[in-house]
Formats: C-alpha cells, structure tokens, sequence
C-alpha cells in the first residue's frame, strides 16, 4: 500500500551535466596578451536573435602572439577605436574591454573584421618578425610527405626546395634576406594568408601559428 508521504515525494534531481550536458570551457585573455579591435558593435552582433535595446555592446578582436578571435564585452561609454591596439589588462584597466563573451571563428566576423585581418597581421607579422624566421630557418617535415613550409599558401614543391637550399647555405636573418635569396617575394603576406586559412578551421588539420584549435 502506498503510503501518503511517498506519494508526494519529488523525483530526486538530475545532475547539472544530465540537465545542461557538458559544461563549455570558459574563455579568457591573458592580462599581458596583446589585442587588436577590429570591429566595435555597440547594439550588439547583427546576427543575435535579441531586441537591439537587449544587445551587448562588444568588440571583435584577435589576441597576439598566438592568433585567436574573440568577442569581449566593452563599455559602451568608452572612448575605443578600431585599429587599437594594447594588452587585454591595460584595456581593462581603463574600463575600455571587459569579459570575454567566446572565442570566435573566422566566419563569425564582421565584413569589417574581415577586411581589417589580413592587412593588420600582415602588420604585426612583421613585428614578430624574429619568430617567423626562426620558422622558415627551422621548420621540418610534418609527415614523410609533407614539409610545414608547404602549408604556406602558394609553396609547392619548387619553392620549398628553394628555401630549403638556400638556408642550408646560411641561416636566414630577416624577410628581405629570404626575398633575396628565393623566389619567394613577400613572406609575411604568405605567413599573414596561413593564419587566416587556420582561423578559417575548414579543411585544416595541421596548426602552425594560431592557438585556436589548442583553446577550445
């Protein structure tokens, strides 16, 4: 016989993973990365299904050295530029950035975002401009097959070999030495085009320079 307290006893509750499934990894920026704003959207992003009045305002933005998009919360009283440039502590210190919303793919940028990205890491490239060297002088095979100077957009086979010989000769000291000393005329824009094709994540599966895929 059932008895009356039993008969009103709640079903005991479902865990939070069994409820909600497994919880995201939540994303954050360094204090002491630097960050670029490439797009700042006051009402929000344009694609969130929410009353403007609702909308976050944030800030796309692509953190530095290591080639991750981000949507970061902003104060939307602050004086903050597109272009600008600083680290993720100093921006929040000045009440310009705050939280990180998530960590974005290419094609969640806006058409400015986009049309600002290759020009700026072209820029900013160069300013690491140590880093990329130490790759075209030390860089090696991936796979028996595959040699990592191949994944930069437009080396084949020729142009590998090229840079291959040439710092096999002598070690390569800035990009106007490798422009010299190959066929290969603009390395940063090569290098700048590879960060994309990786923020992009279709139909890559080797990462050389962006972070990405480690921060999920």
């Amino acid at each position: 016989m059932e008895r009356p307290r039993d008969r009103y006893r709640r079903a005991p509750k479902k865990s939070n993973f069994q409820r909600r499934g497994p919880r995201k990894k939540k994303q954050f920026i360094k204090k002491f990365r630097e960050v670029i704003i490439l797009d700042i959207l006051l009402r929000g992003h344009p694609e969130e299904d929410k009353p403007s009045w609702s909308k976050t305002p944030i800030a796309q933005v692509i953190t530095l050295p290591d080639f991750v998009l981000y949507e970061v919360k902003i104060n939307r009283d602050a004086d903050i530029k597109v272009q600008e440039k600083n680290t993720y502590e100093e921006f929040t210190n000045q009440d310009k950035l705050r939280d990180v919303l998530k960590k974005i793919d290419y094609d969640e940028l806006t058409n400015t975002s986009k049309a600002l990205l290759e020009p700026i890491l072209e820029k900013e490239v160069l300013d690491y401009e140590e880093e990329f060297i130490n790759f075209f002088n030390n860089s090696t095979s991936i796979t028996p097959r595959m040699h990592a100077l191949k994944l930069l957009p437009g080396v084949g086979q020729k142009h590998m070999w090229d840079i291959l010989n040439a710092r096999e000769r002598q070690k390569f000291t800035n990009f106007q030495d490798i422009i010299d000393r190959t066929s290969i005329s603009n390395p940063a824009k090569l290098v700048a085009q590879r960060i994309i094709k990786e923020l992009e994540r279709e139909g890559v599966k080797y990462y050389l320079f962006s972070k990405t895929q480690k921060y999920e």
